[in-house]
């Protein structure tokens, strides 16, 4: 006759209380973090194309329709009301890939991308558990993102990235992102 014996431990097939959930922001975020990487990849399809090949017209399509799609998943995290204290670095993470993404001028565009390591904290994601991890997962992501942004040629002036912000005043956008 054979004797029971519990050969699993008491409790590990019960579901975890710690478990990841989507908010509305975050799942929109994961969208704009794919929306990113397409773009990101139709740009440097761009910069390494010749502009007399036949298909020409159909990656600057592409280029073009990927950026309208990060923009527009942008505007719908921002759009999005706050449902946990993780949606904050989210949303202005948001804010400043689109500030990014239609700046022209390279000196905004370079003072910009600064805020992102001068004001670490405010896009960044201090909780713990695993809703704090995978919000800073999602952020590390963007930021990276972003990073690669700023390499495209595009938007990468080196005489711009050498220079020095002109005044100590915080740019319009730094001030928008602290308000949420």
């Amino acid at each position: 006759m054979a004797t029971i014996i519990a050969t699993t431990p008491f409790g590990v097939t019960e579901a975890s209380r710690d478990l990841f959930s989507h908010s509305t922001i975050s799942r929109r975020f994961t969208q704009l973090n794919i929306a990113l990487s397409k773009y990101i990849e139709f740009v440097r399809d761009l910069e390494a194309a010749d502009c007399f090949d036949l298909a020409f017209q159909a990656w600057i399509a592409d280029a073009e329709a990927a950026r309208k799609d990060a923009l527009q998943a942008t505007d719908a995290i921002t759009a999005s009301p706050l449902e946990r204290l993780e949606d904050r670095p989210l949303k202005r993470s948001a804010l400043l890939t689109r500030a990014l993404i239609v700046n022209d001028n390279d000196v905004e565009f370079t003072a910009l991308h600064r805020l992102l390591h001068s004001f670490a904290p405010l896009f960044a994601c201090c909780a713990s558990g695993a809703v704090g991890a995978r919000v800073q997962q999602m952020l590390e992501t963007c930021h990276s993102h972003l990073d690669a942004i700023a390499d495209l040629g595009e938007f990468n002036d080196p005489v711009a990235a050498s220079a020095e912000p002109c005044s100590v005043a915080e740019p319009d956008t730094l001030i928008e992102t602290c308000a949420i």
